[in-house]
C-alpha cells in the first residue's frame, strides 16, 4: 500500500460511524421488504417502493460512499478535507434526516418533509462544497481527483433535485414528477455514485485486486463520456422529454463492467479474492442492467429489473466489498495508534478473514437471486426481505467481531486481566 499517506488518515472512527450505518440500513431494506412484501415492488411510484429505493440509495449506498471518502481523499487522493470535525454531525443529521423523509414517504406531512429537508440538504450540500474545495486544493493524482469532483458535484445537484421533488410530493410546487425524478436517478447513480466507483477504483483496484494501473488518459476519456451523458441528459429533460436514467447510464456503465472485467482477467498479480468476486458480480449487475437499459421500449417490470440491478445488487456489491476492506484497515490503524512502533499486530487479513467475507458474499448472492426472483413472481418478495436482511445483519456481526477483536488485542506476554 505504497503511497498512501497514513499520516493524514483520520481517527478511525470518522469513516467507521457511516461504513456501520451503511450495514444496518442494508439490513432494514431487508425488514422492510419482509415486512411489506410485493406491494414494495409493484411501481416504482408507490410509496413502499419509494422507501425500499430511499433505503439503499441514502443508507446503504450514501453512508458507505460519505464514509470511504472522508478516509480516501486524504489518504489515498492526498485532498485533507477542510472542516475535518464534520463527521460526527454530519452522520446524525444525514441519517435522522433520512428517517424522517422515509416516514415523510409513508405518512405525507409537511412537518416530516420539513424535517428531512433540514436535516438532510445542508450537511450533504456543505460535504459537497467541501469535498469539492479539498480536491482543488489537493496534490493527489489529478484524473481521479477530476473525477471525485465530477461526483461531488453530481451529489450537490442530486440534493438540489431531491429538494425540488419534495417539494412537488408535498403540493409545495407543481413540477413535472417524472422528468425531474429522473434526472434526479441519473445524477445520482451514474454521476454521483458510479463516477465516484471509477475514480476511486481508479486507485483501488490495482492496489487491492492487483490489476494492471488504469492510465490517466483512459479515465479522463471515460469521464468525458460520463459528463457527455449527464449533460445529454440534461437537455432532454430540459426539451420535455422524461429520459430513463437507465439509458444515460448504459454506455459509461458498460465501459466500467467492461474494463473491470478485464483488469481483473489479466491482472499480474491477483489478490483479495472475495475482493474481486464482489467486484466481479457487481459489474455483471450493472452490465445486465445497462443492456436492458438499452431496449427501445421496456416494460414496467423490465424498468423495476433494472432498478434492482443498478439500486439493490450491483452498486452494493462494488461498495460491500470494498467497505469490508476499508473496516479492516480501519481496525488495523486503530491497532497501531494503541500500541507502540515494534509491537507486531495482527494484519488486516486476519482481523477480517476471508472465510467470513465469503460467507458474506454467499448470503448476499442467495439474496440477489431471489430479490430478482421476487421482482417477476410477487410471491417471493418476503423470502428476498428475509434473505436480504440475514446477509446484511450477517455483514454488521462480521464487523462488529472484527473490532472486538482488534480492541481485546493484546500482544505476547502482556497479562489480560489487567
Amino acid at each position: 500500500m505504497s503511497g498512501l499517506a497514513f499520516a493524514q488518515a483520520p481517527p478511525p472512527g470518522q469513516p467507521l460511524r457511516f461504513l456501520l450505518a451503511a450495514l444496518v440500513w442494508g439490513g432494514c431494506a431487508g425488514a422492510w421488504l419482509l415486512w411489506t412484501g410485493e406491494t414494495a415492488l409493484l411501481t416504482r411510484w408507490a410509496p413502499r417502493t419509494l422507501v425500499l429505493v430511499h433505503l439503499f440509495t441514502l443508507g446503504v449506498l450514501g453512508n458507505a460512499m460519505i464514509g470511504s471518502l472522508f478516509q480516501f481523499l486524504p489518504v489515498a487522493a492526498g485532498c485533507p478535507l477542510p472542516l475535518p470535525r464534520q463527521a460526527a454531525w454530519l452522520h446524525a443529521a444525514f441519517n435522522v434526516g433520512l428517517l424522517l423523509l422515509l416516514s415523510s414517504l409513508v405518512f405525507p406531512s409537511r412537518a416530516l418533509a420539513a424535517g428531512s429537508t433540514l436535516l438532510l440538504a445542508p450537511p450533504l450540500a456543505l460535504f459537497a462544497i467541501s469535498g469539492l474545495i479539498a480536491v482543488i486544493r489537493g496534490n493527489g493524482p489529478r484524473a481521479p481527483r477530476l473525477g471525485i469532483g465530477i461526483a461531488l458535484a453530481s451529489l450537490f445537484a442530486t440534493v438540489v433535485l431531491g429538494l425540488a421533488l419534495l417539494a412537488a410530493l408535498t403540493g409545495i410546487w407543481a413540477l413535472p414528477l417524472d422528468r425531474v425524478a429522473n434526472l434526479h436517478a441519473t445524477l445520482g447513480l451514474a454521476g454521483w455514485a458510479l463516477a465516484l466507483l471509477g475514480a476511486v477504483g481508479s486507485i483501488t483496484v490495482p492496489m487491492l485486486q492487483g490489476t494492471r494501473r488504469i492510465p490517466a488518459g483512459g479515465l479522463l476519456a471515460w469521464l468525458g463520456v460520463l459528463v457527455l451523458a449527464l449533460a445529454w441528459t440534461g437537455g432532454v429533460s430540459l426539451s420535455g422529454a422524461s429520459p430513463s436514467p437507465a439509458r444515460a447510464l448504459a454506455l459509461p456503465g458498460l465501459v466500467f463492467c467492461i474494463v473491470v472485467l478485464i483488469l481483473q482477467a489479466r491482472a499480474p498479480h491477483p489478490r483479495n479474492p472475495v475482493l474481486r468476486h464482489f467486484w466481479r458480480a457487481g459489474c455483471a449487475a450493472l452490465a445486465a442492467a445497462c443492456l436492458l437499459g438499452l431496449r427501445p421500449d421496456p416494460s414496467a417490470r423490465d424498468l423495476l429489473t433494472i432498478g434492482a440491478l443498478v439500486i439493490a445488487i450491483g452498486l452494493p456489491f462494488l461498495v460491500l466489498g470494498m467497505l469490508l476492506e476499508i473496516i479492516g484497515f480501519l481496525a488495523w490503524i486503530e491497532l497501531r495508534r494503541r500500541h507502540p512502533r515494534g509491537v507486531r499486530v495482527p494484519g488486516v487479513d486476519r482481523l477480517l478473514d476471508d472465510t467470513r467475507k465469503q460467507r458474506l458474499l454467499y448470503l448476499h448472492l442467495i439474496a440477489a437471486c431471489l430479490l430478482l426472483a421476487a421482482i417477476r413472481q410477487p410471491a417471493f418478495a418476503r423470502a428476498a426481505g428475509a434473505a436480504l436482511a440475514l446477509a446484511w445483519g450477517a455483514g454488521g456481526w462480521a464487523v462488529l467481531g472484527c473490532w472486538r477483536e482488534a480492541l481485546r488485542f493484546q500482544p505476547a506476554g502482556v497479562d489480560r486481566s489487567t
